[in-house]
């Protein structure tokens, strides 16, 4: 039988670890992202050592397993002069493994649109850089908004891995209260309800957040079409 009072017990000291990894994914996520774009661009780029960097970083972090990836930062920094906590040791991990996805998906959502847009762009005299920030990214926010919601999901479920290197995030909490109590189904399930919870919560915010998106864009679209036509209408 199930023994309720653990759940009273220890759900404090499961929450402490459950704020940990909040914080770790959040830091990861506003580091993975930003890098995610310029490797994405790098990918892109027509100078070959750097779009052969940022594509070598991204196959790299892409198809090698996270929990080596982890290994390395603890492991092999030390060697170099850089120590670091655990915990910073875990979100430069994390970011540097999100960051690879994320530039895939990013790219991808460049190449969605179409490219007469950047033609277009071109043609009234924007530099790629403007035509990028001003008409291509824009729209590339709606259509990488699914996919980035479901690589954040990832992250989250990935930071369990952080536990091998003793970051005491959610998972490795539960690991410490299943030795104190011998009651590893009650702890269990504790960790996996409000790893649950995290990731339901993410998404049922990004899916508002798309379809806020769209409707705006298609205001817009429509804003767009009608100022269009009053303007020919005044010409004729």
């Amino acid at each position: 039988m199930l023994e309720y009072q653990i759940f009273f017990d220890y759900a404090p000291i499961l929450l402490i670890g459950f704020w940990l990894t909040i914080k770790i994914v959040v830091c990861a996520i506003a580091l993975g992202i930003p890098l995610g774009l310029f490797l994405a661009l790098g990918r892109r780029s027509n100078f070959v050592i750097i779009s052969f960097l940022s594509t070598s970083f991204i196959e790299l972090f892409r198809n090698t397993p996270f929990i080596i990836q982890v290994f390395l930062f603890y492991y092999v920094l030390p060697f170099y002069g850089l120590r670091l906590s655990a915990e910073y040791i875990g979100v430069l991990a994390l970011a540097a493994f999100g960051s690879a996805y994320f530039a895939e998906i990013i790219r991808a959502g460049i190449d969605a649109v179409p490219k007469g847009q950047l033609d277009s762009a071109r043609a009234i005299g924007m530099t790629d850089w403007q035509a990028m920030r001003n008409v291509i990214l824009p729209q590339t926010l709606s259509i990488v908004i699914p996919p980035l919601t479901n690589q954040t999901l990832t992250l989250i479920k990935e930071s369990a891995i952080l536990s091998t290197i003793t970051v005491h995030e959610l998972t490795m909490t539960g690991l410490m209260v299943q030795g104190e109590t011998f009651r590893p189904f009650e702890v269990f399930i504790m960790v996996a309800l409000l790893y649950w919870a995290l990731n339901e919560t993410i998404a049922t915010i990004m899916r508002k957040f798309e379809q806020n998106t769209k409707k705006n864009r298609k205001a817009g679209s429509i804003g767009n079409s009608s100022t269009t036509l009053k303007k020919s209408t005044s010409i004729k």
